[in-house]
């Protein structure tokens, strides 16, 4: 008797989240009627991001980038898999880049690595001891707390390689972003649930700041 092996969705981008970041118009130049439809499209990899005439090179070649990722459920026996709690610099990043905060679930760390490798997102991410929950877990257990963000940023010195006292926290974690900002006293931004989505919140709200 084969005993199939249980495994876990690790939050793949759904079309109409995708669809945020296209330009909204729902202006038919790609061939389909709504930006949903052509956001599925690119997901199903039948169109590439480049056919709509709307969208910024930089936004299109990330989201290209986020289709070639590999996106299978992972499996329930690593689950609670540790990593440690240090702060991980991706693609050099500078003083202005953006300060990211997950859990210390080894996996998760390990894919969102990816993520902002795979589409060059220059970024600090910050594994917080969560006990090795993944983020969906790690919340409703309250094992996503305040005093761990705020130890892992003081234990790494987070403050001398930023210029501003900001963090994005993962969308799962929404309901923790008042207590985090209450007790480091940062700015606490709240990013999208899947992390594929997070290359682009980034660059979106990059471009948001610059303009």
């Amino acid at each position: 008797m084969v005993v199939e092996q249980e495994m876990a969705s690790i939050y793949p981008p759904e079309a109409e989240d995708f669809s945020n970041y296209l330009p909204e118009t729902d202006c038919g130049a790609c061939g389909f009627g709504n930006c949903v439809e052509f956001a599925e499209a690119i997901l199903t990899q039948k169109l590439a991001p480049q056919n709509c005439p709307e969208l910024s090179a930089d936004l299109a070649n990330v989201m290209a980038s986020i289709v070639k990722l590999n996106k299978d459920p992972i499996p329930y026996n690593i689950m609670m898999e540790q990593t440690e709690c240090r702060l991980i610099e991706i693609g050099s990043p500078g003083a202005d880049d953006p300060l990211l905060i997950t859990c210390n679930f080894r996996e998760t760390v390990k894919i969102m690595q990816t993520i902002l490798e795979q589409t060059a997102s220059p970024s600090f991410l910050l594994p917080i001891f969560t006990h090795g929950y993944s983020v969906d877990n790690a919340v409703p257990e309250r094992m996503f707390k305040a005093i761990d963000v705020w130890k892992s940023v003081q234990e790494n010195e987070v403050e001398k390689k930023i210029s501003r006292s900001t963090l994005i926290i993962p969308g799962l974690a929404e309901s923790q972003k008042n207590a985090i900002r209450q007790l480091t006293r940062w700015e606490v931004i709240v990013g999208p649930v899947s992390g594929f989505l997070l290359p682009l919140f980034i660059l979106k709200n990059k471009t948001k700041t610059e303009s």
